[in-house]
């Protein structure tokens, strides 16, 4: 579908995940191009996917998730332009356009499947989440197997790093109250 896909095509490609996940954009992006930070916009990318089926989240619609939705559209649209040597100054503009109407027609979407199908809401989301997925892979031409791996070395770095620091909070607290 998006294979070897044209600048401005995978540019808004990358603003319509960031309306979906407002951080699956810029991780896709950060990844595909080797960029320094590229693993804590997936670690944030996971954690908002998780975050997204647990629920109590408010609309990705709602303003306040809305604006930075918008934001971040424009930006990594703007962003994939200029990596792929294009000056244009509409990039950003229809980045955010985009972002903002997918964040806000994807909730309508899904829930009127929820309602109308009786599909859970949270069949509904794992089935978001693996369109987004192929739609990241196939913009940034990354195969699906790249994206788990990119997942699982995520996880792992996660791990070793920042569970032993967990770990040693309490005693640390407790040295410092001492």
């Amino acid at each position: 579908m998006l294979n070897n896909a044209q600048p401005f095509t995978r540019a808004m490609a990358l603003a319509a995940l960031t309306g979906l996940k407002l951080t699956l954009g810029p991780a896709f992006f950060m990844t595909a191009n080797r960029r320094p930070g590229s693993r804590n916009w997936v670690l944030a990318a996971m954690g908002e996917m998780v975050l997204d089926k647990v629920g109590g989240m408010p609309s990705r619609s709602s303003l306040p998730l809305l604006i930075p939705r918008t934001i971040a559209g424009a930006g990594v649209a703007h962003e994939s332009m200029k990596e792929d040597g294009v000056a244009d100054s509409w990039a950003a503009p229809m980045g955010a356009v985009v972002a903002a109407g997918v964040a806000t027609i994807a909730p309508m979407i899904r829930i009127t499947g929820s309602r109308a199908l009786s599909i859970p809401d949270i069949l509904l989301g794992l089935a978001e989440d693996y369109i987004a997925l192929k739609l990241g892979s196939e913009a940034m031409s990354m195969p699906m197997n790249k994206v788990v791996d990119t997942a699982k070395e995520t996880i792992e770095e996660f791990t070793e790093i920042y569970i032993p620091a967990i770990s040693e909070f309490p005693s640390r607290v407790a040295s410092l109250v001492e």
